[in-house]
C-alpha cells in the first residue's frame, strides 16, 4: 500500500473488516459473551490473524458445529491471512492443512 493509502485501499480494508465482522456474527450463538467481546476487540485493533485463529480455536476446542458455509468462510479468510494462519486454523478445525 505504500506510505499513503488511496480511497480504494480504505474500501478494501472496510470490506475485509465487514467480512470478519459477519463471520463473528455468524458464530456468535456458539461463543460465550466474553469470547465474543474478545473477538470484537481483536477486530477493533486490526488483529485479523489473531481473530481468525481465536474463532477457530473456540469452535474446535469446544466442539461447536459449523455449517459448511461457515467452515468454508473461516478457511477462506485464514488462507487470505497467510499460510501459517491457514495451517493453524485447519488444525483447530481438525482438517489436514
Amino acid at each position: 500500500m505504500g506510505l499513503y493509502r488511496t480511497h480504494q485501499d480504505y474500501q478494501e480494508i472496510r470490506e475485509w473488516e465487514n467480512r470478519l465482522r459477519a463471520l463473528v456474527e455468524s458464530l456468535s450463538d456458539r461463543l460465550e459473551a466474553a469470547q465474543r467481546e474478545d473477538a470484537l476487540e481483536f477486530l477493533a485493533h486490526g488483529e485479523s490473524g489473531l481473530l481468525i485463529e481465536f474463532l477457530s480455536y473456540c469452535v474446535g476446542e469446544y466442539g461447536h458445529p459449523l455449517a459448511d458455509a461457515e467452515r468454508t468462510e473461516l478457511l477462506a479468510v485464514a488462507t487470505a491471512s497467510g499460510e501459517q494462519v491457514r495451517a493453524r486454523v485447519a488444525r483447530d478445525l481438525g482438517e489436514a492443512s
